[in-house]
């Protein structure tokens, strides 16, 4: 099941119909028992197979960049089957539309170098419309019975949680684990009193660093006053000439809560954005380049997409959904491992020199900086520019400009 990838199949069918007489002498029905094992702890799984990723990583070539970050963030899974056990309307924040599928939250460990998926739950939205489905598409769901004390039974009820709660329940696993957490980072989405008060009351040495965009009453220097209102106070900001940033920075307190907050903008004529921390000690440019880490993980889900198949599986029992979702992420530290070892710099080029034998370029590196010289433009002619999703977009849609090509090919395209 880690394998199939790297043997050239996406599917178990596939392996099963092409796979040598004498070498598997079982049915495909074999495999989907395994993934379909209401007993068989994924989760436990995955988090232990991330704890000794971890402790063998420093084996391998040290990251100068040493700071170790958690990273949350959610990402859509469309499905067209609507009897797909737990299937939803949700809606897509980058189109603007509704669409059948589940919303996948992911706990991604920044360890210097390498995202690590630690740790996902699958949401689904519409709750208050039955879920977007009519009577009858609610019948035709598949519908699996599911013992209680099992943890396929838990699995199936984070379904109806709110993301935020199941965060927490998150954190609180990895740090059962000591895994060391420097920062933890966060959209605007995520980003709340609510949810920063809740993470700190798990470990207090933890520091956090969210987009945020509520309109808060701050208290600065004993004195009451709006996020809004300081975004139109006339009071010459800073600037960062290192980012081409204007900034202005205050110390405050909200509900309690003694935070960092930069009010920052790309250029004279940019947009004012919020970014909160609870470390006070933060330079603006280190409070930046340490949010910018965030970015890693849009780009974690567009390798994982493309080349291990996350939210392709077919099944219509959400079981095996948990199960296929936790062995690709698997398969992608497996490949990630030898990318440590080897010193490669791309998961997506690594996965094509398993098949291929060949690697061409620093692919993550480059679509970072490709979006961030993109994000810089948009932000001086698109008023109200929503920074999170435009991200996402350029992202999910990085082939269809031509930076990726590499400088011969494109040359030769040319000619």
């Amino acid at each position: 099941l880690l394998v199939l990838p790297v043997l050239g199949h996406q599917t178990i069918h596939s392996f099963v119909r092409n796979s040598e007489k004498g070498i598997f002498n079982f049915g495909k029905d074999a495999y989907y028992r395994i993934l379909s094992n209401q007993k068989i702890d994924w989760r436990r799984l995955l988090l232990s197979f991330v704890s000794q990723y971890l402790e063998k990583d420093n084996d391998f070539t040290p990251p100068d960049n040493d700071l170790k970050c958690l990273v949350f963030d959610d990402t859509d899974i469309p499905k067209t089957g609507k009897t797909i056990e737990g299937i939803s309307k949700i809606y897509n924040h980058v189109t603007k539309r509704y669409i059948f599928g589940f919303k996948l939250l992911v706990a991604g460990y920044w360890n210097g170098s390498v995202l690590v998926p630690v740790d996902f739950s699958f949401h689904r939205e519409s709750k208050t419309t039955k879920y977007g489905l009519t009577p009858k598409e609610r019948k035709n769901q598949q519908s699996t019975i599911r013992p209680k004390t099992t943890k396929a039974s838990q699995r199936f009820l984070e379904l109806n949680s709110k993301k935020t709660s199941i965060m927490i329940q998150i954190f609180k696993r990895i740090c059962k684990r000591k895994i060391r957490i420097d920062y933890i980072l966060m959209d605007s989405w995520f980003t709340s009193l609510s949810v920063v008060k809740q993470l700190k009351s798990v470990d207090t040495n933890v520091e956090i660093i969210g987009m945020y965009k509520y309109n808060s009453t701050l208290i600065i220097e004993n004195k009451e006053v709006t996020i809004k209102a300081l975004k139109k106070k006339k009071e010459k900001p800073k600037r960062c000439r290192k980012m081409n940033f204007y900034y202005r920075k205050y110390y405050a307190k909200i509900d309690g809560i003694q935070v960092l907050i930069f009010l920052s903008k790309k250029g004279v004529n940019g947009k004012w954005h919020t970014i909160l921390s609870t470390d006070t000690s933060l330079s603006f440019v280190k409070m930046i380049e340490t949010y910018n880490i965030r970015w890693t993980i849009e780009v974690f889900f567009k390798e994982m997409k493309q080349l291990f198949g996350l939210g392709k599986c077919q099944s219509t029992n959400f079981d095996v959904q948990v199960a296929q979702t936790t062995i690709a992420m698997i398969q992608y530290l497996l490949t990630s491992i030898r990318y440590r070892m080897e010193a490669y710099e791309t998961i997506g080029g690594l996965f094509r020199e398993l098949k291929q034998q060949y690697i061409k370029y620093k692919l993550n590196q480059r679509i970072l900086r490709i979006v961030m010289q993109i994000i810089a433009v948009l932000e001086l002619i698109v008023d109200n520019l929503d920074i999170e999703r435009t991200v996402s977009k350029i992202i999910g849609n990085i082939e269809e400009f031509n930076f990726l090509i590499p400088r011969k090919q494109s040359e030769t395209t040319l000619n």
